[in-house]
């Protein structure tokens, strides 16, 4: 094996060291072209809204994060097992060797598994949001954290994204309406994406008399602000769950 490693498969023809400068080389020229980047972006900083000031900011410390992760992750290879078990994924196949070790095995497949579940959630999550036409922020966190947390399928209820109300010729849309089997209570879900804008005195009518007009419907109303849903959706959900409990027990 150790004759092998003189010369590595892949790039056949480049030696160990001609190898790691063609490394450094690409390196190079990859930060020299993302510097270039970020002081274009400085460049232009002064001509952008606030909120693409923000993005830039929020972009480039995202990227020093995934590169020292990057780093980190190769890192902890640095011990006799872990050089084994790189040298195994780089080269295995050409050298002859295993591999993988077991546990790196097992580590792969259970990432493997992880992205498969990720996938599967998200494209269940953007379909709810599409076919809905969940637009708001703060909804489509509060739908994301009832999914995870597998409400529907726990408690026996279906939830239902932007239901349209008909009362007394009025149309209504609530947020959320969940439903069960031999409901005798309704339960609407309210998420006030608006609270830090100050209401008129019309407004603030005008939401109180829907609100009266939906819980003549028969309906009991949760309502969270969107800060609430923003700073704990597990709380939000898990108080919900609890009163859809509490409901069913008493119906």
């Amino acid at each position: 094996m150790s004759d092998n490693l003189t010369t590595p498969p892949r790039f056949e023809g480049f030696t160990n060291e001609q190898m790691i400068h063609l490394c450094a080389t690409m390196l190079t020229k990859w930060s020299e072209l993302i510097v270039k980047e970020m002081r274009d972006d400085i460049a232009r900083m002064a001509t952008l809204e606030i909120y693409e000031q923000t993005y830039l900011r929020a972009k480039w410390l995202k990227t020093i994060d995934m590169i020292l992760s990057a780093k980190d992750a190769v890192d902890k290879y640095d011990t006799p097992e872990g050089k084994l078990d790189l040298i195994a994924q780089q080269f295995g196949e050409q050298l002859g060797m295993p591999a993988q070790s077991l546990a790196g095995d097992i580590k792969r497949r259970m990432d493997w598994y992880k992205k498969r579940v990720a996938a599967t959630f998200e494209q269940g999550i953007k379909g709810d949001l599409n076919r809905h036409t969940i637009t708001s922020p703060v909804e489509q966190i509060f739908l994301m954290e009832w999914r995870y947390l597998e409400i529907d399928q726990k408690h026996g209820v279906t939830i239902k994204p932007q239901t349209e109300l008909t009362i007394s010729g009025s149309v209504y849309r609530i947020d959320f309406v969940v439903t069960w089997a031999d409901q005798t209570q309704k339960l609407a879900i309210e998420i006030d994406g608006h609270e830090f804008h100050e209401k008129t005195k019309q407004q603030a009518a005008r939401d109180r008399a829907r609100e009266r007009s939906i819980i003549r419907e028969g309906y009991t109303i949760m309502r969270y602000t969107g800060s609430e849903v923003f700073a704990n959706p597990r709380k939000c959900v898990h108080e919900v769950a609890a009163l859809i409990a509490q409901l069913k027990a008493a119906s």
